[in-house]
């Protein structure tokens, strides 16, 4: 096995590696998240918009977090010279008891017969090496396996996996934004991905209720979130059948050079 814990394009590599060089200072920088892909920031204002353009002109993308219309507009005016593509998500949330209640009682139920979930010890490097390839594949940007095992910020990689030990499904949880932040003690859930052969038998909803619950259990978040495109029906009914609800007026915001948007 390649022992690299990178894996993707070059400039998903690239990505990468930046995030994981940045964990350290970003973990009490005001504005700034730790991510582990594309750059982001939950107060643009704090952070200051000289250091946003320097990432637009090193790696071509920014994303802004909970971001209200006034923020999207200066954002729009601060970062015009790049004439940046703009990709927008729905933000979900819930909080802990929300998802206490609704994810527990999924997770309750039982897996398709032959499924199950791959326990924490199981998890080892090579474990996750195949798990970004099964994201890769399914047409989500993985992270390194570093951020996926928890080794750079609090997180857990959740997957699950059939008979034949293939990964059927995969989500992630991780805690993400630092003490300046609005979104402070509010875990990230996302990398939700399911095997095309294998939809329709709710293990999307399962992994995904999973990963919320394992946020507020485990990594002791008092609220979740989730992003999810406007048009993407099918994940919208998942959030939402999970216990979380679109916060109105906010919005996540790739600011951007490339059509590409990473994630679905």
């Amino acid at each position: 096995m390649d022992r690299s814990p990178y894996y993707g394009t070059d400039k998903i590599m690239a990505l990468q590696r930046a995030r994981d060089a940045q964990v350290a200072d970003f973990a009490d920088l005001a504005g700034a998240v730790i991510h582990a892909r594309t750059f982001s920031s939950d107060d643009p204002a704090a952070l200051g918009w000289d250091y946003l353009k320097k990432v637009m002109a090193d790696e071509g993308m920014v994303t802004l977090r909970g971001a209200d219309q006034a923020t999207i507009a200066a954002a729009k005016s601060e970062l015009s010279d790049f004439d940046p593509r703009l990709h927008v998500w729905d933000l979900f949330m819930a909080d802990a008891e929300t998802i206490r209640r609704v994810c527990g009682s999924i997770v309750q139920n039982s897996l398709p017969a032959g499924m199950r979930q791959i326990s924490e010890a199981e998890m080892t490097p090579e474990k996750a090496r195949e798990v970004q390839v099964f994201l890769t594949q399914q047409g989500v940007s993985p992270f390194s396996t570093d951020a996926l095992l928890g080794r750079l910020f609090p997180a857990r990689l959740i997957a699950l996996q059939n008979a034949s030990d293939r990964i059927a499904a995969a989500g992630f949880a991780a805690m993400t934004h630092n003490r300046h932040s609005p979104f402070f003690n509010s875990a990230w859930v996302g990398l939700i991905a399911v095997d095309p052969e294998l939809r329709g038998l709710g293990l999307g909803k399962h992994v995904d209720a999973i990963c919320n619950l394992v946020a507020v259990t485990e990594l002791g978040a008092a609220a979740t979130m989730e992003f999810v495109a406007l048009d993407n029906a099918p994940s919208r009914a998942m959030l939402e059948s999970c216990g979380l609800r679109q916060v109105e007026g906010k919005s996540v915001v790739m600011f951007s050079t490339s059509t590409d948007r990473l994630t679905r």
